[in-house]
């Protein structure tokens, strides 16, 4: 199935606040990339391995604010809100034939720091 970007977006947010790594799975091309102020991680497994734990820890719950799509590309703004408190950030993702291929990250890292505490392997 060829989804487009606004669509994988909107999967990806609803995917992050079940935690269904299953489905993320599912719409992430397996060479994903992700770009954040904490780093870079290749490839979907390796991604999914290093960020499920830090997701379990700080995501209470994630407000979409809007999403802008054109093509291949979309930019979501979101709040994640934390045990710390809320975190406003951007992703900006790139999609191609029905699945994710990288996103990149933009928020505040020592807030997301003072979240995860030590339990960040980024």
């Amino acid at each position: 199935m060829d989804r487009s970007c606004r669509e994988l977006a909107g999967i990806w947010f609803d995917a992050w606040k079940d935690l269904d790594i299953e489905r993320l799975r599912e719409i992430l091309a397996p060479s994903f990339v992700h770009v954040s102020p904490l780093g870079r991680l290749e490839g979907r497994d390796h991604y999914l391995e290093v960020v499920e734990p830090m997701a379990r820890a700080s995501v209470v719950e994630l407000e979409v604010h809007e999403i802008l799509a054109e093509g291949e590309v979309a930019a979501v703004r979101f709040t994640n809100e934390t045990p710390n408190g809320s975190v406003e950030s951007c992703d900006w993702i790139r999609a191609r034939d029905g699945r994710i291929e990288e996103i990149r990250s933009f928020y505040d890292s020592v807030l997301v720091r003072e979240t995860l505490g030590d339990s960040s392997e980024y």
